[in-house]
Parts: C-alpha cells; structure tokens; sequence
C-alpha cells in the first residue's frame, strides 16, 4: 500500500509512518520546508527507515503541487492528516489577533482541504482509499485558550464524516484517530513536570500519560483493504474523557 503521511517529522508521526513501514507499506512523508525536510529524513534513516519524504507546506500548498502531482500519478491508496502548526497558546479567543486566527484557519484548515481536494478524485478513479484524520479529544473537551486549533480540528471531524457518506460508495473510507494526552516534544513542557504528571496519571483512566509508540498500531484496522469501518471516531486517550474522580479530589 502506498500511504501519505503528513507531519512525518513529529512524534506521532513518526510512529505512524515507522509502524506503516514495517507493515511493509511504501510510505510518503511531508515537512512543511526544506530544511524541516532534511531533518525529518535524517530521523528516519537513523533508525533504518526508508520512508519517501516531500515538501507540503500547508501554508502555501500550491507552491508544492508539482511534487504531490508526481506521486499522485504513480496511485495513493491512504492519506493520514496529521500535519500542524505549532502556535503556543496564549490568548481566549476574544483577544486572539485576527490575523493570527486568520494564519490558523488558513494553514490548519483551508491547507487540509486542499490537500484532501487533490486526493479525493484520484481515490474515487481506483475505487479504493483510507483517508484518516488525527484529532483531538479536546474537540470533545474543549482547551483553554486553545481556541482556534479546537475550531479547526472540529471542522475536519465534521468534514470526515460527510466524506464517508459521500465516498463510501467508491470504496474510499474516511475515519479519525482522536487522540488524548501524549509524551510528545510538543508536550514536554507539561510531562517534563513531575507534578503535572502524577495530576494528569491520576485523573486518565489508564493511569498514564501516551506514548507515540501507542498510536502506530491503532491505524491497522483502518488502513485495512477488507474492513468495515467508516465515518467512525477511534478514540486513543486512556480512557478520556471518562476521568477517575479520586484524580480530582486527591489534594
């Protein structure tokens, strides 16, 4: 099977891609730059992994059509969202600048669509594809003042969904992966903290934070050529939001 990765250059997606290689699967991966590109590769081929890498810059994806035209010719059989901008969160959406909601709405969102725009017909001439988000729980929870990255993680939930009704006919089945607290770079300035930690361990059902290691195998089932999943919301997160109340009170 010939997967594309998006964000092949963060922990999750790393452990997605490293798990589809070892499948067996020729794997495609994006960074959003040159640089970031030559990074990423280094990364995999420390580990002796012979992913595809690519630049898609999300911000402005046209600039890189050329690329993903040449691979979409050659067939895609599944394609997992999961690149995005990293934007520290520091405002409720009120005081969030407009054009920094703007940046969000355009890369996160507005990038996604075009990229699944160009994918799509490619799928539906095959009559075979996976297409899998990687979401959050906080489109559940909600985040503080994480309010643009919840809209538009929302967005792409409810577009998965209308994709599996409208493709599902063509074989091209759309799901996503929700995922809850992870040990990732992203996140190290919180799990680096012993005591966020033990709060966090005490409240997730499973007792621990994730790992990306968890991740990789959850896409099996759904990348599958006979399954019978679409327009469903697997959940990764320890059991969140089901929370243990002893989490909460301990003092």
């Amino acid at each position: 099977m010939r997967v594309l990765v998006t964000g092949g250059g963060s922990d999750i997606g790393f452990a997605i891609a490293r798990r589809r290689l070892r499948q067996g699967d020729e794997v495609f991966v994006t960074a959003s730059s040159e640089a970031s590109l030559e990074r990423m590769c280094s990364r995999y081929q420390s580990e002796g992994l012979a992913a595809k890498g690519l630049v898609l810059d999300l911000a402005a994806p046209e600039r890189n059509a050329g690329a993903l035209g040449a691979m979409l010719e050659s067939g895609l059989q599944a394609l997992v969202l999961n690149a995005w901008t990293r934007r520290p969160p520091q405002h409720r959406f009120h005081e969030l600048p407009q054009a920094a909601l703007e940046e969000d709405v355009t890369v996160n969102l507005m990038g996604n669509l075009w990229l699944l725009r160009r994918v799509l017909p490619a799928m539906v001439a095959a009559r075979w594809g996976r297409i899998v988000l990687v979401s959050s729980v906080s489109t559940v929870t909600g985040a503080g003042r994480y309010g643009a990255y919840v809209l538009c993680k929302s967005a792409l939930e409810g577009l998965m969904r209308n994709l599996a009704v409208d493709y599902g006919e063509f074989n091209v089945l759309s799901n996503t992966v929700r995922l809850g607290l992870f040990k990732t770079e992203r996140t190290k300035k919180y799990w680096s903290r012993a005591r966020y930690v033990e709060r966090m361990g005490g409240v997730i059902p499973q007792g621990t934070l994730g790992e990306p290691d968890h991740v990789g195998a959850v896409f099996d089932p759904l990348l599958s050529e006979h399954q019978y999943i679409n327009g469903a919301v697997l959940d990764v997160t320890g059991g969140l939001p089901m929370f243990r109340m002893e989490g909460v009170l301990r003092p």
